[in-house]
């Protein structure tokens, strides 16, 4: 599990020095990619945390849905709206749905990626 928090928090280090520089086309399409990319892996590792403690979750909203009952993730509401933004970065090349992923990754996501980031240093210090 090491290995999947030290690429999280690595991913959640480049989605904010993306999130930090002038917002243009580009800029926009790379902090989607990160907030693609980084998503995964919270799942990925949200997963791997609750099999540490054998809850087995199949699906991306069993994996939430465990995450929040075992106080790994803590705004329900929240998780349940990135995963809305996640759903909606295939349709990206819409520009409206882009700029709307872009704004809530900005406004709220990072937020709650850098809140997952500070409970994985609690596991990592516990392996």
């Amino acid at each position: 599990m090491g290995d999947t928090i030290t690429g999280y928090l690595k991913a959640l280090g480049q989605l904010e020095k993306a999130i930090s520089q002038p917002k243009d086309e580009y800029v926009r399409d790379s902090v989607i990619q990160r907030f693609e990319f980084i998503h995964e892996l919270a799942l990925k590792m949200l997963k791997l945390r609750l099999e540490q403690e054998y809850v087995f979750a199949n699906t991306p909203r069993e994996t939430m849905r465990a995450s929040l009952q075992a106080g790994f993730i803590e705004d329900g509401n929240a998780w349940t709206d990135l995963q809305k933004m996640r759903n909606l970065t295939s349709h990206t090349y819409n520009e409206e749905l882009a700029e709307e992923v872009y704004a809530f990754v900005v406004g709220e996501g990072v937020y709650l990626f850098q809140q997952l980031a500070q409970k994985t240093l609690l596991w990592k210090t516990n392996d």
